[in-house]
């Protein structure tokens, strides 16, 4: 029995559930050697949760970049516009509408 058959005998059915869970503390580094071996092994083999490593590992690169500056706050109900598709309006900070319309 090949070493990555043997392996894959011991990894457990809730790895992706779990490896999902724990994607963010893998990239602040606050996983136990034992945790981060263990999301290692499953991401190797899963698509979803290597892309969800490089993705936090992006988001945690580019927070330096934006502290400090200005927040800038969302249009009053711009979400459940966005949500029930509808456009926005010019006088209440949704946006101007569209050329020609």
């Amino acid at each position: 029995m090949s070493k990555g058959v043997f392996m894959g005998l011991f990894r457990r059915a809730d790895d992706h559930q779990w490896s999902q869970l724990h994607l963010s503390h893998y990239a602040d580094g606050d996983l136990s050697a034992r945790a981060r071996r263990r999301l290692e092994r499953h991401a190797e083999g899963c698509v979803d949760c290597g892309r969800g490593i490089r993705a936090m590992r992006a988001l945690l690169r580019l927070i330096p970049a934006i502290e400090g500056r200005e927040i800038v706050r969302a249009p009053a109900g711009i979400f459940d516009r966005v949500r029930s598709g509808g456009a926005g309006d010019a006088d209440d900070g949704g946006g101007a509408p569209a050329e020609g319309t």
